[in-house]
């Protein structure tokens, strides 16, 4: 196992941790925090890492701009994460029917992040799936039909138009990123993709969930009010776990066309 893994599975551990400790024990929030900003701080020193080992040993420009965008998308998260912590305790901002809805704010960090992570996975897909116009369109059509649906069994009609808005939006964007995990294991032989596209279809499937989550029982859940702060562990447990797999995109595209020229 080497150290990009070891570590990505040391910030998902801790995550557990966190989780476990906040939904059986309920500790102070400010001293779980510092173990889930721990998390984060080694998911994005990875990060860094495996970008620099790409550009070390790899000359291709694909290659590297993956990497790129992965790190990018880890940081405009974490700015995501840093809203989301509501360190100034600030809630009914945008109205008075969403409680959390400073989680709405994390958006804007968070819609440009999940964009460069799908901007990447677009980059490993295959040509092949990338440039059959029927796939792809099937691909927009069921992504909007999904978060349509998803979007409609959960929202609360009172709510400001800026929260609607912005979550229906990301409710599409973050579906998308959801199903690409279908395009990334069919571009690789479908069935017969190797384990590692396997598990990285896994964390894109994660992300997607993570923010299923965020939307049914924190920001609209419970009549506006959120199942907080249980849905809030819950939800951590999923996120990290998929930023943990995620940022290993660059490599697992490495491997594969090593394995391939082989």
């Amino acid at each position: 196992m080497n150290k990009h893994i070891k570590l990505s599975a040391l910030a998902s551990v801790i995550a557990l941790i966190v989780a476990s400790a906040g939904l059986l024990w309920a500790p102070e929030q400010h001293t779980l925090l510092t173990f889930e900003v721990t998390s984060l701080a080694l998911l994005l020193f990875n990060s860094i890492s495996i970008t620099r080992c790409v550009y070390k040993n790899n000359e291709s420009k694909r290659v590297k701009r993956v990497a790129l965008l992965c790190t990018g998308s880890l940081l405009l998260c974490i700015c995501g994460d840093v809203v989301n912590f509501n360190l100034l305790e600030q809630y009914y901002i945008h109205g008075n029917v969403i409680k959390h809805d400073y989680l709405v704010d994390s958006v804007l960090f968070f819609a440009p992040g999940y964009t460069l992570l799908l901007l990447a996975c677009f980059f490993v897909i295959k040509s092949k799936a990338c440039n059959n116009t029927r796939i792809l369109g099937l691909y927009f059509l069921t992504a909007l039909c999904v978060s349509l649906t998803s979007f409609y069994s959960m929202y609360i009609p009172e709510a400001a138009s800026y929260t609607l808005v912005l979550t229906w939006a990301y409710s599409f964007l973050i579906t998308a990123v959801g199903l690409a995990s279908i395009l990334l294991v069919k571009s690789y032989g479908a069935l017969k993709a190797p384990l590692s596209v396997w598990i990285l279809s896994l964390g894109l499937i994660f992300a997607a969930l993570a923010d299923a989550l965020i939307g049914l029982f924190w920001i609209y859940g419970n009549g506006g009010e959120g199942f907080y702060p249980q849905i809030r562990y819950i939800n951590w447990v999923f996120y990290i776990i998929s930023q943990s797999i995620v940022i290993h995109l660059p490599k697992v595209m490495v491997m594969n066309a090593q394995n391939k020229r082989s």
